[in-house]
C-alpha cells in the first residue's frame, strides 16, 4: 500500500508539473497587443470603381509609426477575401490609402439587404510579432451601400431577364460623321415579370442611344419572352483632355426595373470584338481633317 500511495503521488506531482509548464509556456508565447492609435475609413478611386477595390485609408495621429504587413476588409454581405499583403509603415500622416480587393455581395436576388458594421482586420508587426488588430470603419457607410445596392440589384435583373448587346454591329454615319448600329437584345429567363429598360447612357467619350426615342426606351411584357432594341454609338467628344483622362470610355450602363420597382444601374458587357469596333469609331472621328488643296 505504502508503494501504491507513493506512485499515485509521484504521478500527482509530474502531472502539476506538466501543467504548470504548459500554462507558462502558453502564457509567455501570448502576444502583446501593438501600441497604435490608428483609424480607418473606406474610400475609393475612380479608377478602382470597375475593378472591385477599395482603398482603407488610414490616419495615424502617432506617436508610434507602426508597420501593417497584411490587411483584410471585413464588410458583409460582401463576401470576405483573404488577407492582402501592403507591407507598409504607417508614418505621422492625416491618411495614407491601402488598396484591398473586395468580395461579391450574398444576394437572393429578390431583395437588396443593409450593409452591416464593417471594419479592417490589420495584422502589425512589432516585436518581433506578427498581431491581428480590428480596426473599426465608420457605420453606415454610403459607398458600402452603395456596392451592396448595386450588386444585388444586378443579381435581381439577371434572376429575371439578360439584358445584352447583340453580336452583330454595323458600320455607318449619322449626320457625316462614323457611328455604329446595333441591338440590345432583351431575353426573358423565367415567366411572369414585367421588364422595362428605363434608360441606356454612354461615356465621356462614348454616346448609346436608342434609334427609335421613347419613354421608356422598351417593356419586355409578360406575355414576351424576347425583345429587340436598335441603338446608335457614336463617339462626341475628341479633345485631347477627354480622350487621356477617360478611365470608363467603354463603360456603358442601363437602368431596368422589374414589375414597376425600382430602376437598377447596370453596365453592358463590351465583349473584345465591340471594344475593338469602339475604338476604331474613336479613331475615326477623331482624327485630323485632311487639308485640302
Amino acid at each position: 500500500m505504502a508503494a501504491l500511495r507513493d506512485r499515485l503521488a509521484t504521478a500527482r506531482a509530474l502531472t502539476f508539473a506538466l501543467v504548470l509548464t504548459l500554462t507558462v509556456g502558453c502564457t509567455a508565447a501570448a502576444p502583446s497587443a501593438p501600441p497604435h492609435h490608428l483609424t480607418a475609413r473606406l474610400e475609393q478611386a475612380r479608377i478602382d470603381e470597375t475593378r472591385n477595390v477599395l482603398s482603407i485609408a488610414v490616419t495615424n495621429p502617432g506617436p508610434t509609426t507602426p508597420h501593417i504587413h497584411r490587411l483584410q476588409l471585413v464588410a458583409p454581405p460582401l463576401e470576405t477575401l483573404a488577407p492582402t499583403t501592403v507591407d507598409t509603415t504607417i508614418p505621422l500622416t492625416p491618411r495614407i490609402d491601402l488598396r484591398v480587393p473586395y468580395g461579391p455581395a450574398r444576394c437572393d436576388g429578390r431583395t437588396i439587404p443593409r450593409a452591416r458594421p464593417a471594419h479592417a482586420v490589420a495584422w502589425i508587426r512589432h516585436n518581433g510579432t506578427t498581431t491581428p488588430v480590428r480596426l473599426p470603419l465608420p457605420h453606415p457607410d454610403p459607398l458600402l451601400q452603395r456596392i451592396v445596392t448595386g450588386q444585388c440589384g444586378q443579381a435581381i435583373v439577371s434572376a429575371a431577364a439578360d439584358v445584352a448587346f447583340a453580336s452583330r454591329w454595323t458600320s455607318t454615319t449619322r449626320d457625316g460623321h462614323p457611328a455604329l448600329h446595333g441591338h440590345i437584345r432583351i431575353r426573358r429567363k423565367r415567366p411572369g415579370p414585367t421588364v422595362t429598360l428605363h434608360d441606356i447612357r454612354g461615356s465621356v467619350i462614348l454616346q448609346l442611344r436608342p434609334r427609335v426615342t421613347g419613354t421608356p426606351v422598351a417593356t419586355l411584357r409578360p406575355q414576351d419572352d424576347r425583345l429587340r432594341i436598335p441603338v446608335r454609338i457614336i463617339a462626341t467628344r475628341c479633345d485631347a483632355h477627354a480622350l487621356a483622362e477617360s478611365k470608363k470610355t467603354f463603360v456603358l450602363p442601363y437602368w431596368v426595373s422589374i414589375d414597376g420597382g425600382r430602376p437598377h444601374y447596370l453596365e453592358f458587357t463590351v465583349s473584345p470584338a465591340l471594344r475593338t469596333r469602339l475604338q476604331s469609331l474613336i479613331a475615326r472621328t477623331c482624327r485630323p481633317a485632311t487639308p485640302s488643296g
